[in-house]
């Protein structure tokens, strides 16, 4: 009896310790598949249709957006715009009950059948698995007992977000409506509590979360955007029963290491700051969305449902809209100049998420923002450069060499110039931010003429959180110059967010380049 007592009370200490025990960090994926028929990256239009009404929502990347479908048959057919891999497929099931038939064709003449489901209303989720096929166009058929409604159809395939950079403007207010969760925005889950019964893979690869029964309060999920966004509206398709959501943003996610060394969250964190975003959906209707008092800048975000009761299975997928500007992809333009010279400009979109912050400047309100604005700029790794060719020079020619060329890489700016004496000038420009708030931007302008003499400038400029700029100039001339100051790519990260590293602004060069020195300091105040 002792014994089944002492068995009883440390399973009791044990369950009582896993709920309150700290998350293990998710790896962050580097490319995320993206739907093939909603959002900015989407060439996909609706073809025809028959017995579904509001039928134009199908292809709406609003999460909540809903189609009416009578008992009987019906079908929507989609033009993919162009021929595309897809090996997967569903839809959010709101009372419906049947047969759906899923085909694919590459002309509309020949039709594959890819699969068919037999579901029933309780089916919150219906989905399709199939080996991958390369179509142009899409077909769901469906013959039903019982009509409702179906939304966030969505296909998946080659597609993903790598390659993409999307930009918001300095406020937020400019440009179009888009969801950055579950596009082009970059999002990336980094917690999900507790795990989800349908797979952690499938789970963060799909944002499509199914968690089990479980003694906790909430389903939680925290997003990394990879960088600053600022977000005007949250919403939530879930299980269909009485829920409270709400939506949390943190400037700096307050993450430690745990005895493993590997990142952890502690929930209890959520007790120590207000939610931004409240809703709740009182009569289980499976779908809501909600509103925050004023703009939301974050990196990172949580999602939290609160289910009435303790639910076997409840499916939940969450989005976060903001205004986006536009979408930049890998793209190079040639220009010809008034002068007869030509400059070629090519950016190509890095492959860490969120590529594309340093264009997105945004004032910060807080110190905690400012170090979160500075850590996305150095996470952006879309590269531009621009060269310039002088006249009669053809830039495409092999050999072709430009008198200037200036690359950009997150925070990082190195231009290299050729003089008409033939002096190059190579100069790099990096930005940082520290845990305080202060702002360091580097410059290091090294001048090389043809008979190898070199002069290199430092200059060092800090501005602290008050405003107050501190300036720094060291000026090294000699023969053999200091080479080793003159290439910076960015700050220091961990995984996909990384951009390089930068050099220390007193970096050791030669020892001959210090023939002469001159180092100057100024301080100003705002």
């Amino acid at each position: 009896m002792k014994l089944a007592s002492t068995i009883v009370i440390l399973g009791s200490l044990l369950t009582a310790g896993s709920i309150h025990a700290k998350w293990s960090r998710i790896p962050i994926i580097k490319e995320k598949p993206v739907n093939t028929i909603s959002g900015p990256g989407s060439n996909a239009s609706l073809d025809s249709s028959s017995g579904i009404g509001r039928v134009d929502s199908i292809l709406s990347s609003d999460i909540t957006a809903s189609s009416t479908v009578s008992a009987g048959k019906s079908f929507l057919l989609i033009n993919l715009g162009k021929p595309v891999l897809i090996s997967s497929s569903s839809f959010v099931n709101d009372g419906i009950e049947g047969r759906a038939t899923l085909s694919a064709s590459a002309d509309k003449n020949g039709w594959a059948v890819l699969e068919e489901k037999v579901f029933s209303a309780a089916d919150r989720t219906v989905e399709f698995k199939f080996a991958g096929m390369q179509a142009k166009y899409v077909k769901l058929e469906l013959a039903l007992s019982k009509g409702g409604m179906i939304r966030n159809l969505q296909f998946f395939g080659a597609a993903t977000d790598k390659g993409y950079a999307v930009k918001q403007s300095a406020d937020g207010k400019g440009g179009k409506p888009m969801d950055l969760i579950n596009g082009l925005g970059g999002a990336r889950v980094v917690y999900a509590a507790p795990r989800p019964a349908n797979g952690l893979d499938t789970a963060i690869t799909y944002n499509k979360f199914a968690f089990p029964e479980s003694d906790e309060k909430y389903r939680t999920i925290i997003y990394d955007f990879g960088q600053l966004r600022i977000l005007n509206e949250f919403a939530s398709v879930h299980s269909p029963r009485p829920v409270r959501f709400e939506v949390f943003a943190f400037d700096n996610l307050p993450e430690k290491e745990d005895w493993r060394g590997r990142m952890a969250f502690d929930p209890s964190d959520f007790g120590n700051i207000a939610p931004v975003a409240v809703a709740e959906d009182t009569r289980g209707t499976g779908t809501l969305k909600a509103k925050p008092a004023k703009a939301v800048k974050t990196r990172y975000l949580a999602l939290r449902w609160e289910p009435e009761f303790n639910p076997p299975d409840f499916q939940c997928t969450g989005s976060a809209e903001g205004n986006v500007m536009n979408i930049v992809t890998t793209n190079t333009i040639t220009i010809t100049n008034a002068d007869g010279s030509k400059t070629v400009v090519t950016v190509t979109v890095g492959d860490a998420h969120g590529a594309g912050a340093s264009t997105s400047d945004i004032t910060p309100e807080t110190a905690g923002q400012m170090v979160a604005q500075g850590t996305a700029k150095s996470s952006d790794t879309t590269t531009i450069t621009t060269a310039t060719y002088a006249p009669g020079v053809d830039p495409s020619a092999p050999g072709a060499t430009p008198t200037s060329t200036t690359t950009t890489t997150g925070s990082s700016t190195v231009t290299v110039t050729t003089q008409s004496n033939g002096t190059v000038v190579t100069t790099s420009t990096s930005t940082t931010t520290d845990s305080s708030g202060n702002t360091t931007t580097t410059t290091i302008t090294e001048s090389k003429d043809t008979n190898g003499n070199t002069t290199t400038t430092v200059s060092q400029s800090t501005t602290d959180s008050s405003g107050n700029t501190t300036t720094t100039n060291n000026t090294n001339t000699g023969s053999g110059g200091n080479n080793s100051q003159t290439s910076t790519t960015g700050t220091s990260g961990d995984g996909n967010l990384a951009g390089g590293s930068s050099p220390s602004p007193s970096g050791n060069g030669s020892t001959n380049a210090n023939v002469t020195n001159t180092i100057s300091t100024a301080a100003t105040s705002p």
